[in-house]
Parts: C-alpha cells; sequence; structure tokens
C-alpha cells in the first residue's frame, strides 16, 4: 500500500510541477527562517546558562530615592551589601564581588623586552567567584587563586598574548590605573577564555584584597560607594521573592534613621543571573554594548511564527482550490472501491513527503545562510547548532506539526467529495471551502502589513536617532586615551604636548582633557545640595572634569553664565551644571541660579555657569544631571579636533607627539562619531534582521498568491472565453481576475491596523525620545502590499486576460 501512496503522490507532484515547487520552496523558506531566527534566540536566552549554579545566582542591583524620586537605578551594588546578607540571613550560601578597572599592563621579559598594553577588560573579583560561578581553572588552584594580595588570574587569550608557549605561573605582570603606584602581580592561575554569552566578560582576575589595602578597607564595608557589581547565591530551594522581603525589612530597619535624616531610601534588588543580558539596562552594566532587549527577541520569535504560519497557510490554500482539479480523480477511485479513510492517507502521504522534501531543502538553506546570518547578527552562531539538543527537537517537530496542519484540512476536504456528483459533472465548491481560503488569504496578508509597518517604523526611529541634534560637535574627533603612566610632572607635561600638537599641525583645532567624552558611561558621582533653599538632601549627580577648552572645543551651548577661564583664579571653587541639573535642584531658572552657592563633598562652590542640556548617552538614554568641574589635571581622554582635513594627514604629528611625551604608554586612540553611533550597533542589527524577514514573510506570501492566482485563472478559463467573445476588454478581465485579492487585502489591512499600532507604541515608548506612529505608515504598509499582491497576481491575470478565447472554448 505504501508503495502504491508513493508512487501516485510522485506522479501527481510530477505533473503539477509549478504547485510543486512554490509548496516545497515555500515550506523550505519558512522552516529555514524559523530556525535561523530561533537560533538568534536560543543563543539570547542562553546567556550565563553555562553556570551550574545559574538558577541560584543573582545579581544585587542598587535603586536610590532622595525627596521622593527615584534617581539611580545601577548595575553595580555598595561592597557592604554582599557581607550583610550572608551574615544576616542563612538564605544567603556565599556572595562574590567584582569591581571592573582598566590600566597599562606591562610584562618585562628576562632579557629586557617588555611588552605594555592598554587593558580594558580586568575585574578585581574576590576568591569566591571560582565557587560560584564556572569559570574553570586550567592552571592554578581555584581555591586559593585569588587569595591574599596582588595576584592575578589570566584567561588564555591573554596568557598567550602575554607569554606565549610559556608557563605564566609564577610570573610577574606590573599594572598601572589602580593607584599612583605600579602594581607588581603574581599571575597564580590561567583560566579558559570567558565564554561569548556570559554577561561578565574579563580576561584578568586581581585579587580583591589588593583593593582592600589600597582602600582602608572601605571596598569591603562602604555603604556609598556603589562600583561594585555583587552577585548573592541562596540556597538550593530559596524563594527569592520571600527573601527579598526579609532583606528589604532588615535594611529599612537598620537605615531607617539615616534614611530619614538625608529624606533618601536605598533598595537593594536580587535579579535573576539568566534575565540580566535580556531584561536589564541600567547604569554601570558590565558590558553595556552587549545588552540584549528580551522585547526584540519576542519580535523576532513572533516574525518567526508568521513566516512559518504563511508557509502553511499557502499549502493549505493551494491545495483546496486544487479540489475541483482533482474532484474527478476522487469520484473515480471511490467509484473503484476505495475507502475514504484509504483517501486520507494518500493526501496525507503527499503532505508528509512535500514537508519532508522542504525539511531536506531548508536543512541545506540554513547550512548555506548560517554564515551570513551570523555577520548580519554579529552574534558568534556557527554549524555547532547542528549538534545540538534542541535543534533536533525542534526539527521533527516543526516537519510534524507542519505535515500535520498543513495535509489534515486538504486531505479531509478531497476526500469528502460524493462520486456520484463528481461523475454527473455536479461538483462545485463548498462555501465553507471558499470562506476558510479567503480568511487564510485574509490571515497572510494582515500579518505581512504588521511587518511591513513594523519595518518602515523600526527604520523611522533608528534615523531619528542617528540625526537628530546631539547637542554637541562629535565631527572630526580624534579621542586618544589618556596615559595611565605618568609622574608629578603630568599637568605641565601635558600643557605642552597640548601647545606642540596645535603648534605643529594647522588643522588640528583644539585640544581638551576630560574625565568622559560623549558616549561614555559616566561613573563618578557624588551629592550637591543648594546651600540655601531647593531640596533638603544632597541630590546624587554624575560628574565630569574638563579643562577649560572642552565647552569650547565640543560647541556646547551655555544657557546662562560663563564657561571656566583662567582670566578668574576662583574658578577652582566654582562648579558648572546643566539644565537637568538646575531643574532637580529646584531653581526657578538657569540665570537665577547663576551666582548661588552650593555644598559638593566637603567643599562650598559657587555656580558660574548653566550648559544647554546635551546627550551625553544616546537618545535610548534619558538626560541625566551632570556637575561639570574644573580639572586641568583630567587624566582619561584627550579630544583632539580638526579645523579640516582628514584625520590620515594628522596622525603621525599626533602618535610622534605622544611617544615624545608620554613614552612607555600605549597608543590608543578611537574616533568620537564611531564610538557614539556603536550604542545604536543593537538596534541597526535589529533593524536589518527586522526587515529582511519581514521580506521573506512577504516573498512566501506572495509564493502563494502567485500559486492561487495560477489556479483561479485556470477555473475561470471558459468563463474569461465567453466573456471575451462577448466583447469584454483585456483591462476588464483583468479587474475581473484581481478585485477578489483587492477586497481581501483592503480587509487584511482593516484587521492589522489597530494591533500594529499598538505593538508599535509599546515598543517605541521603550525609547526615551522616540517618533510618532501616526496614521501615515499603516496607509503605506497596506498600499505596498496591495502593489505587491498585484504585481503577483498581474502576471496570471494578464495572461489569462489576453489569451485567446477560441482555446479556451475549443473542447466545448
Amino acid at each position: 500500500m505504501l508503495k502504491s501512496y508513493f508512487l501516485i503522490t510522485l506522479r501527481n507532484l510530477w505533473k503539477r510541477k509549478v504547485f510543486t515547487v512554490i509548496n516545497v520552496m515555500g515550506l523550505a523558506i519558512g522552516i529555514a527562517g524559523f530556525l535561523l531566527i530561533l537560533q538568534y534566540v536560543f543563543y539570547e536566552y542562553s546567556y550565563d546558562t553555562f553556570h551550574a549554579k545559574a538558577d541560584q545566582i543573582y545579581r544585587v542591583r542598587y535603586d536610590v530615592w532622595q525627596n521622593g524620586k527615584k534617581t539611580i537605578e545601577c548595575a553595580a551594588a555598595v561592597p557592604a551589601v554582599g557581607p550583610a546578607m550572608k551574615d544576616n540571613f542563612p538564605e544567603v550560601k556565599e556572595y562574590a564581588r567584582l569591581f571592573p578597572i582598566s590600566g597599562v599592563m606591562t610584562y618585562v621579559r628576562p632579557d629586557g623586552f617588555s611588552i605594555a598594553l592598554r587593558e580594558e577588560k580586568m575585574q578585581i573579583a574576590t576568591p569566591s567567584v571560582f565557587s560560584m560561578f564556572s569559570f574553570k581553572l586550567l592552571k592554578g588552584n581555584p581555591e586559593t587563586a585569588l587569595e591574599g594580595s596582588d595576584k592575578v588570574v589570566l584567561s588564555e587569550r591573554a596568557a598567550k598574548k602575554y607569554f606565549g608557549e610559556e608557563d605564566p605561573i609564577g610570573k610577574i605582570l606590573d599594572l598601572g590605573g589602580l593607584s599612583d603606584n605600579e602594581i607588581n602581580l603574581s599571575v597564580s592561575g590561567v583560566m579558559e577564555n570567558v565564554p561569548e554569552n556570559s554577561h561578565i566578560k574579563f580576561d584578568f582576575l586581581i585579587s580583591y584584597q589588593a583593593l582592600n589595602d589600597r582602600t582602608d578597607n572601605a571596598a569591603e564595608t562602604a555603604w556609598g560607594w556603589y562600583d561594585f557589581n555583587t552577585y548573592v547565591e541562596l540556597e538550593e530551594g530559596v524563594d527569592p521573592f520571600a527573601f527579598q522581603e526579609k532583606w528589604d525589612a532588615w535594611l529599612e530597619n537598620e537605615k531607617k534613621e539615616e534614611w530619614e535624616k538625608r529624606n533618601s531610601k536605598s533598595r537593594f534588588e536580587l535579579q535573576p543571573l539568566t534575565s540580566i543580558h535580556l531584561y536589564s539596562n541600567l547604569l554601570q552594566e558590565s558590558e553595556p554594548q552587549e545588552q540584549g532587549d528580551g522585547d526584540i527577541v519576542k519580535f523576532l520569535m513572533i516574525i518567526a511564527g508568521f513566516i512559518l504560519l504563511i508557509a502553511w497557510v499557502n499549502y493549505v490554500n493551494l491545495s483546496t482550490s486544487r479540489a475541483a482539479e482533482r474532484a474527478n480523480e476522487v469520484g473515480v477511485r471511490k467509484a473503484m472501491g476505495a475507502y475514504r479513510g484509504q483517501l486520507v492517507k494518500q493526501f496525507m502521504f503527499e503532505s508528509v513527503l512535500l514537508n519532508l522534501l522542504a525539511t531536506f531543502i531548508a536543512l541545506a538553506l540554513v547550512s548555506l545562510l548560517l554564515p551570513y546570518f551570523q555577520e548580519l547578527t554579529q552574534k558568534p552562531l556557527s554549524f555547532a547548532v547542528f549538534s545540538q539538543t534542541w535543534f533536533w527537537v525542534a526539527l521533527p517537530t516543526l516537519f510534524l506539526i507542519g505535515a500535520v496542519l498543513s495535509g489534515w484540512y486538504p486531505s479531509l476536504v478531497l476526500s469528502s467529495y460524493k462520486p456520484v456528483a463528481v461523475l454527473k459533472g455536479k461538483f462545485s465548491s463548498s462555501k465553507g471551502g471558499v470562506l476558510l481560503r479567503q480568511g487564510l488569504v485574509i490571515f497572510q496578508f494582515a500579518a505581512t502589513i504588521v511587518l511591513v509597518a513594523g519595518t518602515v517604523t523600526v527604520y523611522r526611529q533608528l534615523d531619528f536617532m542617528m540625526d537628530q541634534d546631539l547637542g554637541f560637535d562629535m565631527n572630526k574627533t580624534l579621542v586618544v586615551k589618556a596615559p595611565e603612566v605618568v609622574d608629578s610632572t603630568y599637568v605641565s607635561q601635558f600643557k605642552t604636548f597640548k601647545n606642540e600638537l596645535l603648534r605643529s599641525n594647522a588643522q588640528i583645532k583644539s585640544v581638551t582633557a576630560s574625565s568622559n567624552v560623549p558616549g561614555d558611561e559616566i561613573y563618578w558621582t557624588n551629592g550637591i545640595k543648594r546651600l540655601h533653599g531647593g531640596p533638603e538632601s544632597h541630590i546624587v549627580m554624575y560628574n565630569v572634569g574638563m579643562d577649560y577648552d572642552y565647552v569650547p572645543s565640543f560647541q556646547l551651548e551655555m544657557v546662562a553664565g560663563r564657561n571656566y577661564s583662567l582670566d578668574y583664579p576662583s574658578d577652582s571653587s566654582a562648579i558648572i551644571l546643566n539644565e537637568a541639573a538646575i531643574e532637580i535642584l529646584e531653581f526657578e531658572s538657569a540665570e537665577e541660579a547663576i551666582g548661588e552657592y552650593l555644598v559638593n563633598g566637603g567643599d562650598t562652590l559657587q555656580l558660574v555657569g548653566v550648559l544647554e542640556n546635551y546627550h551625553q548617552m544616546s537618545l535610548k538614554n534619558t538626560q541625566a544631571p551632570i556637575l561639570f568641574k574644573l580639572r586641568p589635571d583630567a587624566r582619561s581622554f584627550y579630544s583632539i579636533k580638526l579645523e579640516n582635513g582628514e584625520f590620515s594627514n594628522v596622525m603621525e604629528d599626533v602618535q610622534s607627539q605622544w611617544n615624545a611625551f608620554f613614552s612607555g604608554n600605549p597608543f590608543d586612540y578611537f574616533y568620537l562619531d564611531e564610538f557614539f553611533n556603536k550604542q545604536y550597533e543593537n538596534d541597526q542589527q535589529f533593524g536589518s534582521v527586522f526587515g529582511i524577514f519581514a521580506g521573506l514573510a512577504i516573498f512566501i506570501a506572495c509564493l502563494g498568491l502567485f500559486g492561487l492566482s495560477a489556479y483561479t485563472a485556470i477555473q475561470r478559463t471558459k468563463e474569461i472565453g465567453i466573456r471575451k467573445v462577448l466583447g469584454s476588454s483585456a483591462g476588464g478581465i483583468f479587474m475581473l481576475l484581481s478585485r477578489d485579492f483587492i477586497r481581501l487585502i483592503l480587509i487584511a489591512n482593516l484587521l492589522a491596523w489597530a494591533p500594529a499600532w499598538f505593538v508599535l507604541e509599546r515598543w517605541l515608548e521603550s525609547f526615551p525620545f522616540h517618533i510618532q506612529t501616526g496614521w501615515a505608515v499603516f496607509v503605506f504598509a497596506g498600499l505596498f502590499i496591495l502593489c505587491i499582491a498585484l504585481l503577483t497576481v498581474s502576471f496570471q491575470t494578464v495572461k489569462a486576460a489576453t489569451s485567446d478565447p477560441i482555446h479556451a472554448l475549443r473542447d466545448e
């Protein structure tokens, strides 16, 4: 029997080649698109799941309220919170702290040759990091590798970079940047490179005691210094929500008096380790450029679902639309004694074979397209997916669901025909079947309209963010990372370095030093309050240290007052704020604030200027209150602005002067516009992926529409011939065949606009600065899909409308 089913199926598929190709390719492309997106989604959800205790580990986030308003939402907590939790709650098994730093790491070989490199991925860590997390140590003892002072564990990558094939254990690395003096670190271990799907990235782990020794133990006990990524491991079976309530009550009891005195409140909230990558967007994230977006991942899953559903809908539509063509076959086979169950099996066998063929083609497409998809998403997706259990669970599942969903209904419809009616020529398609096909077409195009509207909105939002006036000039700006290794003559060194650059190259317009540049997250914060009036407690603000040329170099606008100037020796006791800071300090206006005194730390400073708000970070962030301090000795970034010309013409001069003044320090630089726009990389990747797969969904829908219009034209061949004989024009015939599809797409528009608007509004609300959706985007999406659909069906309708009616009526 199976052999019979197989031969009949092959004969039918070969006889109807166009139908076969359309169905197989539609299904194959749908399955391949779904699997590619699924791999991306699984990778995003895989972050931090490689830790054996992932479900027991939580990061402690830090929130602060001042005067009833939340002012801080930070991924890093204070160092005292870990010991407080462990010492007072048996539910806490262990805690770990990581403190990120950067600096110049130097290795001096026995032959005198030295390697000095600036390293950004360094963490000072408690020894418990190896017992809590599954970072694998290849050399050294995980229990003692970070015990004591001045030890360092290297990744395989870092060990090879500094020591090649030598054994690094016991060798000494010199670190500059943690304090004013270099620190000698003894290599105590080598570990595997941190997996890419880790939200924490590092190549160096330095013993925590090194920081305690240099901060008088403040790195152990401080409640106000919040630069420490703190993680706690709960005992098995502990309810994190119940523990959170106990912890909140304990903390309020301990800190209530202090909070009331300062009119502030703090909260330390547990975040599940595996949710950090997708559902956390706080200050001081470990890798802010790599943070994912849970909403984006969900949107991509919706697209994947649409693609697959549209492919299955195509199969159902095309199979049931061929009912009249296969009616005679069913009638003859039933008259010869075939049972309905046998016919159902025959048609289901066809569906299974088509889906099986489509699945194999989909596998080939995934293999072919995976490298390009990896490049598009900038994710380390690889052919290792074929060795993953989830992949070989997902693939057969898709095959079985597709075979059943796409084959069951057509097989029931085709097997239900009455042989007497069919053989007498009285067969006609049921009203229910026609309505179902129309409903499926409406669903297909409603889904594609939503995707088109989404794609347009995503690109409009990206263009808005990229083209918006940021409030500062970042063009033609070369930023050099300031030297880590300096001596007491640094200020005069920098001044001479700056003057030499301006003198030696006329293309250099200005040089300015600062603790931060636009696009660089500010970690330096402290409290400030008005000497008279305003909020009672200190307000935590972000601090930027800058020299005299920072404001004019970046073309920042003064709303009131003036910039720092050498003409005012008292500016060492002055301060500049931005408009957001003026508002939070409750001044009536920027002009009124000028000349007022503010208390910052132990200093009383006079406000001399107010800067117009500018975007320190991307438009995905709100404009924060910033305090600008005069720091001629600022030592993080040197911003070199060009008047005209290209960087290639000045780079040699800049590096030559650098080597002359700051020898021994690596020359590390970037271009400010590229650096700032890196904040939008994830959004741009999302836009590209969204657009490509939305186009794929449209293509699959049109593939089905092409097949459907072809069968519609075939079924109405004689009607078209009669109409042409009676005088109908080609245009009239075209409209006759197209109007049903136009009507269905118009209905799809009406059904799609409301859910599309709801989803897009929700997405846009996640941006502090965003476009308005507007009705035009939905009209455009509807017209675009209508035009695509008409182009799709036009080939068949024009062919039918211009054909010779004699051929259509010849057999009558």
